[in-house]
């Protein structure tokens, strides 16, 4: 997301899988969810149990109607979010998109993050049932499964190429692409120890360039 630091998803994956005995028999199955356009989002609660808003990157103006949406559901945010705090852990974020949803706006969240003191944060699926569109589809709207020894870089190309037939970009007009999704939000199976993937479309042709420039790099 726009906003939001993400890891080297290849090289995460490399790492989960080397701790896997049976690499050559590996199976897991990545989730897709599209991604909307609009906003990045992420509601935190730190280790003093303070709450955090951010939109765009920044705290939301005064009048911002995400402030009374986190007002509401206040209670319910901190009961999910403390039972993630540990002494290990500096803050959990639930982190979404702001977006149009009919005549009015609406907060769907995709990811949860939690940031220890002393290792990389994880990232994972939302499954909080907090908000009006966490029930969305549950976030599985379609699926990628991996059946023999999974490898970063070819993981990562195949959920490339299952996101742009998803997202049809070189087809639709890109004003379109102010309300209809632009990527795909991969999440593993739970406490698979693989990592998320949120993958904006380029368009097919685009991909294939990008690619040829890596190569040649």
């Amino acid at each position: 997301m726009d906003n939001i630091e993400l890891n080297d998803f290849a090289a995460e994956l490399d790492a989960a899988a080397q701790g896997i005995q049976d690499r050559d028999n590996i199976r897991v199955r990545y989730s897709g969810h599209l991604l909307l356009p609009g906003d990045d989002v992420i509601i935190a609660l730190n280790a003093h149990r303070d709450l955090e808003i951010r939109v765009g990157g920044r705290p939301p103006a005064a009048d911002h109607d995400l402030i009374e949406l986190v007002e509401e559901h206040r209670s319910e945010i901190r009961r999910a979010l403390s039972r993630k705090i540990t002494n290990d852990v500096s803050r959990v974020e639930i982190i979404g998109r702001w977006h149009e949803n009919g005549d009015e706006y609406a907060l769907e969240p995709y990811l949860l993050r939690t940031v220890y003191r002393d290792k990389p944060a994880v990232l994972q699926k939302n499954r909080f049932r907090i908000f009006p569109l966490d029930d969305y589809n549950l976030g599985n709207d379609f699926s990628v499964e991996f059946t023999s020894a999974v490898v970063g870089h070819k993981v990562k190309a195949v959920l490339e190429n299952s996101t742009e037939s998803h997202i049809h970009y070189d087809e639709l007009p890109k004003s379109m692409f102010e309300w209809m999704p632009v990527g795909v939000v991969w999440t593993p199976p739970a406490r698979s120890g693989f990592p998320v993937l949120v993958e904006y479309a380029v368009g097919k042709k685009k991909r294939m360039e990008l690619r040829g420039r890596a190569r040649a790099a």
